[in-house]
């Protein structure tokens, strides 16, 4: 069944490839080939157990297995602080919102972006990932027009993805006294990866509390090319606008966890030239946030059942089959 992509893309993707209807598969078979391949011979620390994962341009670490799955190790996160960040200094463009420049290092950026391509490509079966099937056009497009979408919960994410997100966390704790307190008790556990073409946009809006609690930070890491981020603390405050590059990282708490915010702006062709995008999805925006949030909150759904891509109760009116 690997022969159906061409490489080891996750255990659970070339079993599926043989259920998929003739085009889909086609399609998935040449986006996978696209994806660039760990390298060999370098580990990180990506679970809190015995394994690793194979990650370029990450030295060995001994972790210590620490119990429950959901128990992120102090010692690795530390590692993943001075292995995977730079020593940036954050500025808080309001109370409570923060901006890193350039915090993630080259091979951080590469191994986050080689993530979200993986995941949101290996998802037939189990989630549609970035894409849908257009009807009209007969072939794959993104899932919500010159933009997607795809949220899910961190446990279908490599072990390191929701570990980096506590690593940031603790960063910004450490950075700044009044996010200490949120930062502290801040756990990923939902995994959001949006990818905007260069007329992608995001309008005006807060994250309620049914997709991040209220009393804990959301934390968001740029990749690609370069976007002006418009924000304001209340809808009727004057707009005002940051540009985030490739590595940037930003994170809302505390007193801005209800910042309203948009996406203005992808500024095309400013993608870093060591940073490689795949074929599929192609050059572009891609925005990956971590989230404290379940279903005690109210989120019960993840994007695929949103966007429609599977039609349940939770499904947007706009996405509902007429």
């Amino acid at each position: 069944p690997r022969a159906c992509t061409g490489l080891k893309f996750r255990d659970r993707l070339p079993p599926l490839c043989t259920r998929m209807p003739p085009k889909v598969r086609r399609w998935v078979v040449r986006a996978a080939a696209s994806v660039s391949t760990p390298s060999p011979g370098t580990v990180c620390a990506a679970t809190c157990e015995a394994e690793g994962e194979f990650c370029p341009g990450r030295a060995q670490v001994t972790v210590a297995k620490c119990g429950s799955d959901a128990t992120i190790c102090p010692d690795l996160a530390e590692d993943l602080l001075s292995q995977s960040l730079t020593a940036c200094q954050g500025i808080e463009l309001l109370p409570g919102f923060v901006h890193y420049p350039q915090l993630l290092t080259p091979a951080t950026q590469q191994r986050l972006l080689d993530t979200a391509v993986e995941v949101t490509l290996s998802a037939p079966g189990t989630s549609r990932g970035w894409y849908r099937w257009g009807e009209k056009s007969g072939r794959m497009e993104l899932n919500d027009g010159t933009k997607a979408r795809f949220w899910d919960k961190a446990d279908v994410f490599p072990r390191d993805f929701s570990v980096l997100g506590h690593a940031l966390a603790r960063r910004l704790g450490q950075d700044f006294a009044g996010l200490a307190e949120p930062a502290a008790t801040f756990r990923p556990a939902v995994g959001c990866l949006n990818f905007y073409t260069h007329r992608g946009r995001m309008g005006w809006h807060f994250d309620d509390d049914n997709f991040a609690k209220r009393d804990r930070p959301i934390i968001m890491a740029c990749l690609g090319d370069a976007a002006d981020f418009g924000y304001k603390a209340r809808s009727s405050d004057p707009d005002q606008s940051v540009r985030l590059e490739s590595g940037d990282v930003i994170a809302f708490g505390g007193q801005a966890r209800y910042l309203v915010h948009a996406l203005l702006r992808v500024h095309p062709r400013t993608c870093p030239r060591d940073l490689r995008f795949p074929v599929v999805p192609g050059p572009g925006r891609v925005s990956v946030t971590w989230r404290d949030v379940g279903a005690e909150d109210g989120l019960t759904s993840n994007s695929d059942e949103r966007l429609g891509l599977v039609q349940t109760v939770n499904t947007l009116p706009r996405y509902r089959q007429k």
